[in-house]
């Protein structure tokens, strides 16, 4: 049985359809209206092996950050009702590409946090808003807590694109299951 979950919304600033299968292989279908966010959600797809079928629009004539931010809370939904319960839950990954190191650490915990650190790196507002409000979103969304550390980097887009692969890698990791048939909790429940 596949884990997947399907989002149609609409609201006065976005409509947005999504469905995301975390038991797939990284086919995807993106279309956003906004070429860096398509092209690091492809990313995404690929190093998660995420199946994503995302299509969205909404009022960039304003900026991009509505379009952005619900892009983020919608897929990072779709990845957490996915999951089940009998996951590993954590997930951690460091990335290059070219002269820009990232890494991003996750715990899908029921505990919505996004920490960025080293955004200073990010010389360029567009990208820097496409990092942070994409992943704040993610994380809102699905209730994750995630850090992503940039160490160093000068081209903005590598630093970026570095981000979103180490991300993928680690939802990988955390979304995997376990095979031991309980919530990976002393608990008993992820909060």
């Amino acid at each position: 049985m596949q884990r997947e979950y399907e989002i149609d919304k609409k609201t006065e600033e976005v409509q947005l359809k999504v469905r995301v299968n975390i038991d797939g292989v990284g086919k995807r279908n993106i279309k956003t209206g906004i070429g860096f966010l398509d092209h690091m959600m492809e990313i995404f797809s690929e190093f998660s092996l995420f199946d994503i079928e995302l299509s969205a629009q909404g009022d960039t004539h304003v900026d991009y950050h509505h379009l952005v931010e619900e892009v983020g809370l919608c897929v990072g939904e779709a990845i957490g009702k996915s999951c089940g319960e009998d996951i590993w839950r954590f997930g951690s990954q460091k990335v290059p590409l070219d002269e820009a190191l990232s890494e991003f650490v996750l715990d899908i915990s029921g505990r919505p946090y996004f920490f960025l650190h080293g955004a200073e790196f990010v010389k360029e507002p567009f990208y820097l808003n496409i990092l942070y409000i994409f992943f704040d979103g993610l994380s809102r969304g699905g209730k994750f807590t995630s850090h992503c550390t940039i160490f160093y980097g000068l081209n903005s887009h590598h630093i970026v694109e570095a981000s979103f692969k180490a991300s993928a890698l680690a939802f990988y990791k955390a979304t995997r299951k376990r095979g031991v048939g309980r919530t990976s909790s002393t608990k008993g429940y992820i909060t």
